[in-house]
């Protein structure tokens, strides 16, 4: 399928009920359709992601909601999307395959969560959400990967998407929550969390700092400079604390912490 022209009516059409949904009801399922106009997919999801706390899920076309309930209940953890976004902040367009080194591919993720919803491939245009938010919409395929040209058209429209939901950002009022359960972990964004009470009393008053950082998204360089110690010395800091946790990966942390703030 060959890109629309600017000459096409239909694309003149889809991009007009883009940019009028912009601040209401409608305007990522308007947002979805501008970006799936002409790049054949079979199935789409929606989903926010923070750097401090747990994914929510936003929309979904033509996908299972019993596969929704596993993704939030357990396989988020391993998504290397939320990771990424985690660990870089990385915006744009984003295919798994540029995320799917050799753990990935083996990992639960792809093994496990992908294959029982029949996907084979998906690319991720990840925008800016406000505060540590990224709104990830998320084109997924059943039977064939994503080519080159067709991630490349993604790129070269990306500013046009990213000024669409800056737009609808800034008409938003002062409180919107994109999704429909603002009480819900993960609903406000938690720029600097720290460790709750009752959570890790193992650790010392230093090394709950360090983790309430490790929380927030911080790089063990940036953590090092806030704590005014050295990068190796952080380094083995998180290495104790990993010990102390009997855990071995950023990933259990986080599963940990979001197990308690959710009451579990």
């Amino acid at each position: 399928m060959s890109p629309r022209s600017v000459a096409d009516p239909g694309f003149w059409s889809i991009l007009a009920r883009a940019i009028d949904g912009a601040g209401g009801d409608g305007h990522i399922d308007r947002l979805i359709d501008l970006i799936g106009a002409d790049i054949a997919h079979d199935l789409v999801t929606v989903t926010r992601y923070s750097a401090s706390r747990m994914p929510e899920f936003v929309r979904h076309r033509r996908f299972s909601d019993e596969m929704v309930g596993r993704y939030l209940a357990d396989y988020y953890v391993f998504d290397p999307f939320y990771a990424s976004w985690r660990r870089e902040r990385r915006l744009g367009i984003v295919p798994l395959n540029s995320l799917a080194d050799d753990e990935v591919k083996r990992g639960r993720y792809m093994a496990e969560f992908l294959a029982q919803s029949e996907i084979c491939d998906e690319v991720g245009i990840l925008l800016a959400d406000g505060g540590d938010w990224c709104l990830g919409i998320f084109l997924d395929r059943m039977e064939r990967p994503f080519r080159d040209g067709e991630i490349a058209i993604l790129g070269d429209r990306l500013p046009v998407f990213a000024a669409l939901h800056a737009r609808d950002l800034a008409a938003r009022a002062p409180g919107f929550a994109r999704t429909a359960a603002p009480g819900a972990p993960g609903a406000a964004p938690l720029r600097e969390p720290s460790v709750p009470e009752g959570l890790w009393p193992e650790l010392s008053r230093r090394e709950r700092e360090l983790v309430g950082l490790v929380l927030a998204g911080h790089p063990t360089a940036a953590i090092a400079a806030r704590m005014g110690i050295a990068v190796g010395t952080a380094k083995n800091h998180r290495r104790r604390i990993y010990e102390k946790l009997d855990i071995t990966t950023e990933r259990e942390l986080f599963l940990q912490f979001f197990h308690h703030v959710a009451g579990g």
